[in-house]
């Protein structure tokens, strides 16, 4: 809205687009492919049907994560199209979007902030 402009105020610290950038699932995975950083496959979907064609793209296990839920909230693995389906029905009551993702169930993170 401008308002900030406006009014000239500084934001200090990390930047609002790299706040943007960082919350929006689609813009982080290009960011991160700029800087070629891989990250698991990932696909947003609205639908079970949607779910499944992106699982079977992605190939099995993957995780399903509901989208602008906080704490995992929706989130769980799925083995196969049958988990998948009663998975994604779950999530998809608490989120008209969710992400379908490689998983990586059984490796280990190292999360850096700079």
């Amino acid at each position: 809205m401008g308002i900030f402009d406006r009014y000239n105020v500084k934001v200090l610290g990390t930047s609002i687009k790299t706040l943007e950038t960082s919350e929006d699932r689609d813009l982080f995975s290009k960011a991160l492919h700029e800087i070629n950083i891989p990250i698991a496959e990932s696909i947003a979907v609205s639908s079970i049907d949607e779910a499944l064609t992106a699982a079977e793209n992605i190939g099995y296990p993957i995780i399903v994560r509901a989208a602008y839920a906080l704490g995992g909230l929706g989130s769980g693995f799925a083995n196969n199209p049958d988990e998948l389906r009663d998975l994604s029905a779950r999530s998809l009551t608490l989120s008209p979007q969710i992400l379908v993702e490689k998983s990586l169930k059984g490796w280990k993170e190292a999360e850096y902030e700079v």
